[in-house]
């Protein structure tokens, strides 16, 4: 799906009557491979209401594998255009990850670009007791709950405490308090669209190319998928 067909899925979680929250997560080729690794994290995936692909590596593989998505739905993005779509829909919301000061930028970004926009609450990444944070999520009872500590932390988190928390829909969005606190710049548009964006960040965070190996890794699990198992991986 693209963009809209998205954020009209997420819309119908807002208006259904659920007992637990939706969770929508936005995986790119690096976090896969951490799935395939993990059995526990590859099963939250499969387990989430909504999976989008967030990355190009994801739509080269799909054509690979003869099952081509549309488009990449990015997480920054798809979070970005919810934002809009609450501050016109009247949907509440709560910010929950980044660094104390990162967040506290962010929100107040946020309630610049998006004055009408129901901001109830927000609470940094960094916090060891679960109990008194969705404690004060829940007595603001968000109808979006946005989640940004990294994956698989997010997703982790989230299925952990899907039971406890009271809202209609969260969506883990990995770094992107940092973007909309203006700490983190985003490539070019021109970059965006010729999907060189993970190019722009491995130059402006050279830290980044740590965790490159995972990409060659990610394009030998399609190919092991399309042609049958080769030596050295192994199939979960």
């Amino acid at each position: 799906m693209d963009f809209s067909g998205a954020l009209a899925i997420i819309g119908r979680f807002i208006a259904e009557e659920r007992k637990n929250p939706a969770l929508v997560f936005t995986p790119n080729a690096e976090i896969l491979v951490k799935a395939h690794d993990d059995a526990e994290f590859g099963r939250v995936l499969k387990n989430a209401d909504l999976v989008v692909p967030d990355g190009t590596s994801l739509l080269w593989a799909s054509k690979v594998l003869k099952r081509p998505l549309e488009t990449r739905v990015t997480g920054i993005d798809l979070m970005q255009r919810l934002l809009t779509e609450a501050e016109n829909a009247g949907w509440s919301v709560y910010f929950l990850g980044a660094k104390p000061d990162v967040i506290v930028e962010a929100a107040a970004r946020v309630k610049h670009l998006h004055p009408g926009l129901k901001l109830v609450g927000y609470h940094h990444g960094y916090f060891d007791d679960d109990f008194s944070v969705i404690e004060g999520i829940n007595k603001l009872r968000p109808d979006i709950l946005f989640v940004g500590m990294g994956a698989p932390k997010q997703e982790l988190w989230l299925t952990r405490n899907r039971e406890e928390l009271n809202c209609r829909v969260a969506l883990g969005v990995g770094g992107s308090f940092d973007v909309l606190s203006g700490r983190v710049d985003r490539a070019p548009l021109w970059m965006q669209k010729k999907g060189l964006e993970w190019l722009y960040r491995y130059i402006r965070e050279p830290s980044r190319l740590k965790r490159s190996i995972l990409l060659p890794r990610f394009v030998r699990l399609v190919l092991k998928e399309k042609f049958g198992t080769s030596k050295g991986e192994t199939t979960q």
